[in-house]
């Protein structure tokens, strides 16, 4: 789906109770046609498929026509202008009876009625706007109101307003989120507002005692320090003296009248047999200093380190400069002998290609050399069947044509493709059998398109377990008109012999042959 509700490629196979044509399936996304169209080269499409595949604007040979071996690129170039719908199949399709694939829905008729269903049918999987989850169109709106991962949702705390997927890893930094004090067990603490509580108000948070003294509970703090007035006040006067040298001559006349008034604080505390508040507040005011200072000592510390790191790094990206510089014309060099190399790695490649093309072609020719049936008929020998499998299976040779037979002396000119290891719907699961008119020396006289029934049927040298299996032609296709080069597009059977009956012992291979028989059968 590319939008909700907005089908893209075919309908599902599951639509069509029981076998069906394999014509119907689109060449591009192997599904049921939808709205078929028809390339010059005769395969079908569905109209959305094919108009992605051309609206690029480049050349674009048919996939189907790649896969059978056509070499005619101007027969299998896609073109915009050489499409046409296909409103005899439509017709066709119109006629067979359907029923709807979705689950839960019990819908059946003609698949003329189908089409129209299928826009409305409450229960077709739609792609959720938001996630992306397959989800069925009544449940739709339950989805996106309730269950959907990337619905929006209000934080409850900061009322910020998220995915719903995104909530746990929001949480985790809401800063409004209610957290609990470790240290003093205190709650619905916002998790913006925890350091300030760490630092200014836990009462169990310890701090460091500026005589030196093991931290002590914020809460005992002030008992700690009127336990002991006179060392606290002695350490008070050690740090001044040795801060004296940083400040100025006005800082240091500001320092001995607050010296003077806390010793005559203490004086006034002794004789009361305590300490009273200010000489606290003192105190904690040195505290305060003393720990910017501190801090001040560190940061200097760590710029020197930092411009060393910078000076360190700057050298190093100069040496690296340097080298790359020293290495441009050697990289240059190297990227030009990998695009030469590139180049004649295509140019072989196509090489390559010419060949196993003409190699089919004097293949054709040796077989028509032999034996030619002019009855309409024919029964071929394919001996050394398990390597011809194996190169099919290695992508080495992945077809083999037989020799070319004629409907009467002065018929059509016919032969038959298989693929070992199968094609399209058949590949690496059946080996795919496939009929395709030919050239002939009588073509001006014959009755065109051509129209027959094809039979194939592969024999069990064992018994009489033989595979049958037939078409009709289409007079519509291109496969059967009039051959404008060498071969039409073939057409068949590409599930014609599963895999699985050619393993271990088995009727239908015998001392490395297969027999298969082809007859071609007039229509009443």
């Amino acid at each position: 789906m590319s939008e909700v509700g907005v089908p893209v490629g075919g309908y599902s196979t599951e639509i069509f109770k029981g076998d069906f044509d394999l014509k119907l399936l689109c060449n591009t996304c192997n599904k049921v046609l939808r709205d078929p169209v028809q390339s010059y080269c005769g395969h079908r499409f569905c109209r959305e498929c094919i108009s992605d595949v051309v609206s690029s604007g480049n050349q674009v040979q048919c996939k189907s026509c790649i896969e059978e071996g056509v070499d005619n690129e101007d027969f299998s170039i896609i073109r915009k202008e050489q499409l046409f719908p296909d409103n005899a199949l439509r017709r066709e399709m119109f006629s067979l009876e359907a029923n709807c694939p979705n689950q839960g829905c019990s819908w059946a008729g003609k698949f003329r009625a189908y089409e129209k269903h299928v826009k409305e049918c409450k229960y077709m999987p739609v792609l959720c706007p938001n996630c992306g989850e397959s989800v069925e169109v009544n449940k739709m709106k339950t989805h996106l109101e309730s269950t959907c991962p990337k619905r929006q949702v209000k934080c409850k705390y900061c009322s910020l307003e998220i995915t719903q997927d995104q909530m746990e890893d929001h949480t985790k930094d809401c800063p409004k989120y209610p957290l609990k004090c470790e240290t003093c067990g205190k709650k619905k603490i916002p998790r913006e507002m925890m350091q300030e509580h760490i630092d200014n108000e836990c009462p169990n948070q310890k701090i460091s005692c500026l005589a030196g003294c093991d931290a002590v509970e914020r809460r005992r703090f002030i008992n700690h320090i009127e336990e002991k007035p006179g060392l606290h006040i002695q350490e008070l006067m050690n740090r001044l003296d040795k801060v004296k040298n940083l400040v100025s001559n006005e800082e240091i006349s500001r320092l001995r009248r607050e010296l003077d008034q806390l010793k005559q604080v203490v004086s006034t505390s002794d004789q009361q047999v305590g300490v009273n508040g200010p000489s606290v507040e003192n105190v904690a005011q040195s505290s305060n200093e003393n720990q910017n200072i501190t801090r001040i000592t560190a940061l200097e510390i760590k710029v020197r380190t930092f411009e060393g790191i910078a000076t360190t790094l700057h050298k190093e990206t100069e040496r690296i400069l340097n080298v790359l510089d020293e290495n441009k014309k050697e990289i240059e060099d190297v990227k030009r002998v990998s695009e030469e190399k590139t180049q004649k790695i295509k140019e072989l490649e196509r090489k390559l290609a010419n060949s196993e093309v003409q190699v089919i072609q004097l293949t054709q020719k040796v077989l028509a050399c032999g034996v030619t049936s002019i009855n309409g008929e024919l029964i071929w020998r394919l001996e050394n069947w398990k390597e011809r499998q194996a190169q099919a299976l290695a992508g080495e040779v992945t077809s083999i044509f037989s020799p070319p037979f004629y409907t009467s002396q002065y018929g059509y000119k016919m032969c038959v493709r298989i693929y070992p290891n199968g094609d399209g719907m058949g590949k690496n699961t059946h080996v795919s059998i496939f009929f395709a008119i030919m050239k002939g020396e009588y073509d001006p006289i014959l009755d065109w398109p051509f129209s027959r029934r094809v039979v194939f049927m592969v024999f069990d040298q064992d018994g009489n377990n033989h595979i049958k299996d037939s078409f009709r032609t289409d007079p519509n296709s291109s496969s059967f008109k009039r051959p404008t080069t060498d071969m039409n597009i073939a057409s068949g059977c590409p599930l014609f012999l599963p895999l699985s009956r050619l393993k271990g012992n088995n009727g239908f291979v015998k001392d490395n042959v297969m027999y298969i028989k082809t007859k071609v059968e007039e229509i009443r």
